[in-house]
């Protein structure tokens, strides 16, 4: 815990931390000061000590505190890139006969439900059936699980998607877009805490997608939590991860993909297996504190784990354009570089490609921030903002910048357009 985080909040922050991974450090102080202010005016408290001790006796209290700093941002077929990967890993798969028995899929945290939902969709439409996978999906706040189990969305849910995929998925009604029932089955999912419930499941799973989490985490929890995954993930197993976490993964237990925009590694061959440790219950000089979201999920044990798994062949396609890329670059001054630096690289080349590519400007303001750059990361956003004036997810991380950098202004007016937006 950095020493910037205010003595009055101190504590809570190291609660949060200890209970969820979730740094105070990275979401800003005054993001976390304004949940607590939320939260005093909810349970109507005189101050800040009387909400702590309410916060480390009550289970109830934690889960709401919880989802005011968690701001899950996600749509269908989110960056597509990582579907279209995952596509040719699971062919890889079927084609290595390592299938024999249903793949078992993980997405972590799932928020609201269109990413586990989008990989089920991808399974589907390959003529894979029902029987022939299991998608477990996670996510720690109650309101997200709740909607994601409705499968009732709104237009902000289909950015990028188009009405034809719409129609094949969905039934129009009154409240929204209702998603097929064959695809809501195809998904189970749990309300738990990721950083405690992993040790306790003894499935292991082909394939997790972990996006856009480990930038909000301790550098203690995202490394706990990856090393969860490891134990989970059978060799040549997938892991994904979002375009600003790559410098997080461990090179002695995952190896990077060569795909372009596909930010996944693959599970090595021959690493040591670490053991799904558990993270030890949140606790404060002030009092204990339950965990209420350490909620371990319950499964059917998959197959016997002494399964061999093939490795797939990973084509060497530029995503799902299907354009070749090199296997080796031609002179070793031009080759790529690896992590966190790799994914400036590739930002920086798709915007001298297309200087309008708002995506490119949300994921180097995403990379921008995991470097603690924070003026460059909002100078992006804004320009991603000019390119793409609804876009919501810059919008939200604006917010959170202007906090970290103690600017009300900026941020009363961005939570304005946000809300301007969701009206």
């Amino acid at each position: 815990m950095t020493p910037e985080i205010p003595a009055d909040i101190r504590d809570i922050a190291v609660w949060l931390a200890t209970a969820s991974g979730i740094s105070t450090s990275i979401i800003g102080a005054h993001s976390l000061r304004r949940a607590i202010q939320l939260r005093l005016e909810a349970t109507e408290l005189a101050d800040i000590p009387a909400y702590q001790n309410l916060l480390l006796n009550s289970p109830d209290e934690q889960q709401c505190l919880v989802e005011l700093v968690v701001v899950p941002e996600t749509w269908f077929f989110r960056d597509r890139y990582p579907f279209s990967h995952l596509r040719e890993h699971v062919q890889g798969l079927l084609g290595g006969g390592a299938a024999s028995q249903p793949l078992r899929l993980l997405s972590a945290p799932c928020a609201s439900g269109e990413e586990p939902y989008s990989m089920a969709m991808t399974l589907l439409d390959m003529g894979l059936t029902q029987d022939a996978f299991r998608i477990d999906a996670i996510d720690i706040c109650r309101t997200s699980i709740r909607k994601a189990r409705a499968a009732v969305y709104g237009r902000h849910s289909f950015r990028g998607v188009s009405a034809e995929e719409q129609a094949k998925h969905f039934d129009s009604r009154p409240e929204g877009q209702a998603l097929h029932e064959e695809i809501r089955k195809a998904v189970h999912f749990k309300r738990a805490n990721l950083m405690h419930c992993l040790s306790a499941t003894a499935s292991q799973y082909d394939v997790i997608f972990c996006r856009n989490l480990l930038i909000y985490l301790e550098e203690s929890a995202s490394q706990h939590l990856l090393e969860a995954f490891a134990a989970l993930i059978p060799p040549g197993g997938l892991l994904i991860v979002g375009s600003a976490e790559t410098a997080k993964v461990p090179a002695n237990l995952f190896t990077p993909i060569r795909s372009s925009f596909v930010f996944g590694f693959l599970r090595q061959e021959h690493s040591p297996t670490p053991p799904p440790l558990a993270l030890a219950p949140a606790t404060s000089t002030a009092g204990p504190a339950a965990s209420p979201t350490a909620i371990a999920p319950t499964r059917t044990p998959r197959r016997a784990p002494a399964r061999t798994v093939r490795r797939p062949a990973v084509p060497a396609t530029n995503g799902s354009r299907g354009a070749p890329i090199r296997s080796s670059p031609p002179n070793p001054a031009a080759a790529a570089p690896s992590g966190a630096d790799q994914e400036l690289q590739l930002c920086r080349l798709e915007l001298e490609r297309n200087p309008y590519s708002d995506g490119a400007y949300l994921r180097l303001a995403q990379w921008m921030r995991s470097h603690n750059r924070l003026e460059e990361a909002m100078e992006c956003l804004q320009k991603c903002l000019y390119l793409k004036p609804d876009c919501r997810e810059a919008l939200s991380v604006l917010i959170q910048l202007s906090d970290q950098l103690g600017e009300p202004q900026r941020r009363r007016q961005f939570q304005e357009r946000l809300a301007r937006l969701e009206s």
